[in-house]
């Protein structure tokens, strides 16, 4: 098996993935908790549940719709495209695709959307989602999605998580891209 990240899955992941999954029902209620940081935490925790994804999706869409820190609703999003794309659910493809351009949503939320939809899909980024991101995902964005814990995974001396993302899934076939990049946070 592998990971959605692309590395030969080992027997340690799938059992936290499987020990995840079992204690679903102790995690959920922590999408509730008072503390901004628990919500984010907890959604990340069940994004990488091996089973019970349909669930966790209605969990995490349901939070969604109430949440009302920018951050948690960032996180959200992420949690849902990475459950989706470990559960093949082509469905999150369709729901990240009607996200991004939808200007009554959040910056984060498109941002988080358009993020989520390059990692489900092979087809080209339309110039829609380009301009979208170079609008939307400013250094304020940047700086609230820092906090993520897939933010921080993808982040280097160099740049900030965010950017290092946008780089490397828009310009996939430019090895210095972070360098040629025109950055909308500068």
């Amino acid at each position: 098996f592998f990971e959605v990240t692309g590395y030969l899955q080992n027997w340690s992941v799938q059992a936290a993935r499987d020990a995840i999954a079992a204690d679903t029902d102790l995690i959920l209620p922590l999408l509730d908790d008072h503390d901004p940081e628990v919500r984010i935490g907890a959604a990340y925790a069940l994004a990488a549940a091996s089973a019970r994804a349909q669930n966790i999706l209605s969990a995490f869409h349901a939070r969604l719709l109430a949440e009302h820190d920018p951050a948690v609703r960032a996180g959200l999003v992420l949690a849902i495209a990475q459950l989706a794309r470990a559960h093949q659910d082509s469905r999150t493809v369709v729901w990240m695709r009607t996200c991004w351009p939808d200007p009554a949503r959040p910056p984060e939320v498109r941002v988080s959307a358009a993020l989520g939809w390059m990692c489900l899909t092979d087809l080209p980024v339309p110039d829609e989602l380009r301009a979208m991101l170079h609008d939307l995902a400013t250094h304020e964005t940047a700086r609230l999605m820092a906090q993520l814990p897939w933010m921080r995974a993808a982040e280097n001396t160099n740049s900030n998580g965010l950017h290092r993302c946008l780089c490397t899934m828009l310009y996939p076939d430019t090895p210095d891209a972070e360098d040629r990049w025109d950055d909308p946070w500068s």
